[in-house]
Order: C-alpha cells, then sequence, then structure tokens
C-alpha cells in the first residue's frame, strides 16, 4: 500500500513538466497551424502576414534559446519556468485583440516562441536528473508528449473553438495555458535552484563537446531537418500534389497528433526496457522509413502509415534525446548539453524551412524533400551507432586500465 501510495507522488513532476511543454509548445506553436488559415478566412490578417507570425514563432524559439542561457545566470530555472507559462498564456490573451495591428501579433507571437524554447530547456533539466534512472525514460516521455498534446488540440479543439469566433479562440487557449500555469506554480517554486553557471560568458563552442555528445548534437539538429516536410508542407502536398481534399488533409493531421501524444510515453517504456542508446536508434531508422514512405507510395494506407511513425517519433525521440544528454553527459552538465541540442534544432530548423520554402517556390516536387528529410534521418541513425561504438571502445579502456 505505501508503494501504490507513492506512485501520485512520483507522477506529478512528469505532469508538471507535460504541462510546461504542453503551455509552450504544444498549444505555443501547434495551435496556431488551425489558426492559421482562419486568420485569413476571417480577415484579421492576409496570408503572407500569417506566414509571417508562423516565422515569428519559430524566431522566437531561437532566441529563446539564448535568453535561457542568459537567464540562468541569473534566476532559477523554477522561477523561469513560472514566468514564462505565465507569459505565454499573456501572449494569447493579447492575440484576441485584433486591433493590434500586425506589429502587435508578431510581438505576441515572437514572445510564445521564446517562452516555448525556455520551457523546453529548463523544465526537463528541473525533473529528469532527480528521477531514478530505471524511470527516466517514462518520466521524459510523459514530460514531452505535452507537445502531442498540442498537436491533437489543433486538430480537434481549434476547430470547434472557433464557431464562437478568433477572439474567443484566442481567450480559451489562453485561459488553459494560465489554468496550467496555476496548477503547477507550486512545483516549479518549491523545484530546488540549480548549480550556478561558472563565470565568463556563455558560449556554445562545438570542439569543447567530447565526441559522443558532438555526434548526439549533429543527430537531434538533422532530426529538426527530418521533421518538416510532414509538419510545415503536409496538407499543400495531400491537396496540391495529390489532389486530394482538404478534409483528409485534416484527417492525417490528427493521426499525426495522436502518434505524438502517444509517442514520446511508449518511447519512453521501451527505453527504461532496452537502452537508450538502441530506442534512439530504432526511432531515428523508422522515422527515416516514414519519412522516405511517400517515395514508394502514396495510397492512403502508405501516408497514414507514414504520418504515424513520424507523428510517433518526432517527439518521442525529444524526452528520449535529453534522457540521453543526462546518460552521457552527467546530471552537471545536463542544461549546457539540452541547451545546445535545442540551439542547434532550431538553427537546424529555420535554416532548412527556409532552403525547403524556396525548394516549393520553384516548383519543385515533395519527393526532394522526402529525400532530404529521410537521408538527415539516417544520419541522425548512423551518429548513435558511432556513439555507442565510441562509449563501448571507452568502457574496454577503463576495463584494461
Amino acid at each position: 500500500m505505501a508503494g501504490g501510495a507513492a506512485h501520485p507522488r512520483e507522477a506529478w513532476p512528469g505532469l508538471c513538466g507535460m504541462a510546461a511543454t504542453l503551455t509552450g509548445v504544444g498549444i505555443g506553436r501547434f495551435a496556431y497551424v488551425a489558426i492559421l488559415p482562419l486568420l485569413v478566412q476571417q480577415a484579421w490578417c492576409s496570408r503572407t502576414a500569417a506566414g509571417y507570425l508562423g516565422a515569428a514563432n519559430l524566431a522566437g524559439y531561437f532566441l529563446g534559446i539564448g535568453i535561457a542561457a542568459w537567464l540562468s545566470r541569473r534566476c532559477s530555472a523554477g522561477r523561469m519556468v513560472q514566468a514564462s507559462m505565465l507569459l505565454c498564456a499573456l501572449s494569447f490573451f493579447s492575440c484576441a485583440w485584433q486591433g493590434g495591428g500586425l506589429a502587435w501579433f508578431l510581438c505576441c507571437r515572437t514572445v510564445a516562441g521564446a517562452c516555448g524554447a525556455i520551457l523546453m530547456v529548463q523544465a526537463p533539466v528541473l525533473i529528469l536528473p532527480r528521477t531514478d534512472a530505471a524511470r527516466r525514460g517514462r518520466v521524459g516521455g510523459v514530460i514531452f508528449s505535452g507537445v502531442g498534446l498540442g498537436i491533437v488540440a489543433a486538430a480537434t479543439v481549434v476547430p470547434s473553438l472557433v464557431r464562437h469566433g478568433l477572439a474567443a479562440t484566442w481567450l480559451t487557449l489562453g485561459g488553459i495555458c494560465l489554468l496550467l500555469t496555476i496548477s503547477t506554480w507550486r512545483y516549479w517554486q518549491q523545484a530546488p535552484a540549480q548549480r550556478a553557471a561558472p563565470a565568463g560568458p556563455w558560449r556554445l563552442a562545438w570542439p569543447r563537446f567530447p565526441a559522443p555528445v558532438a555526434l548526439l548534437l549533429a543527430a537531434y539538429a538533422l532530426n529538426a531537418v527530418g521533421y518538416l516536410p510532414h509538419t510545415l508542407f503536409w496538407a499543400d502536398y495531400i491537396t496540391g500534389e495529390l489532389q486530394r481534399p482538404l478534409a483528409e488533409a485534416g484527417f492525417f493531421w490528427a493521426c499525426f497528433g495522436a502518434g505524438a501524444a502517444c509517442g514520446p510515453y511508449l518511447t519512453g517504456v521501451i527505453a527504461d526496457r532496452i537502452g537508450l542508446t538502441a530506442t534512439l536508434f530504432i526511432a531515428f531508422s523508422l522515422k527515416a522509413a516514414g519519412v522516405a514512405l511517400p517515395l514508394f507510395a502514396d495510397g492512403a494506407v502508405a501516408l497514414l502509415v507514414s504520418l504515424v511513425l513520424v507523428g510517433f517519433f518526432s517527439p518521442g525521440i525529444v524526452g528520449a534525446a535529453s534522457g540521453y544528454a543526462l546518460e552521457i553527459g552527467g546530471a552537471d552538465n545536463h542544461r549546457r548539453y539540452w541547451t545546445a541540442m535545442n540551439f542547434g534544432f532550431s538553427l537546424a530548423q529555420a535554416g532548412a524551412a527556409s532552403a525547403m520554402v524556396w525548394l516549393m517556390g520553384a516548383r519543385l516536387s515533395y519527393a526532394l524533400l522526402f529525400v532530404i528529410s529521410s537521408s538527415a534521418l539516417a544520419i541522425s541513425a548512423l551518429c548513435i551507432g558511432a556513439i555507442a561504438l565510441l562509449r563501448q571502445r571507452d568502457a574496454q579502456l577503463m576495463l584494461r586500465a
């Protein structure tokens, strides 16, 4: 009975982490996927301006990585999480004011993006190092399942809210974020302070990372390239290149969200059983296969399998990668390595997205995007294999010594 009574307390940190990622990325970023076309239809802004708002969120995420590193030297991670969740909620409330103009909306979406980055960096480093190694994969999965839940909300909840008007939609999403903020406020307030960063300027100095960490950074950055066709261009691929109805594209996006909602936890369960190295290698390999599948078949079943695989492993890999950074770097370096990984991810995401938009502007086939992204994920899998070989070699050297 005692052990059973402890379960709610053991689950609470992971649920608080899930609330953080749901607020900052799940709702803060992915709810906008469903809102974007409605902004144009209801004449809140032009199609071009709506695209700029989406780009502003990605730019804010990139800025947030640097802000998180700068703030980590000046305040506790718990306070950063509290402030970021609150600001994300306020950014949605602010978007309900239609008269603010483009500059106002750009500011709000940039703030939401920056807060999302801070939450993705700081929440896991407050929870995972204090979690038993045997449960770390599952807890990490719970934390990052907030991303997938946001995708599900974008596909299901937002369309039903829009019937009451876009202002009501923004306010409702802000209210959800505020409720999540209030419900977890005390946990983040009581979170123990992290060890202070060393004196001197903060740098992301690539050569200073050990070889296994550098390979993990490369694998995670390439992962950002791998998921772009399915998250940025899928609807246009279905309706434009395959000439299928918009409703079918919406159904596929909902399937992607379903995979993303359960992927992190189930990936964590697998990691607790077979280890993070094997889990990440399998995850990158299957995700590469999922991205490449439309190159060989474009039937409904093939497209569904592709969406589910990519949806399952997109947030699933995030939790496993954060846990792997902790495993190979230790608790003292977890924040630095995880911050660097998010920096590389956001940089690769922004650069690859711009390049892919340019390629599509040249009226090229989406097949090229699938080739690029599946190749990037295949290289990620090779990086994980190389890490395994390096760690095996180091272990053998230690035994001989």
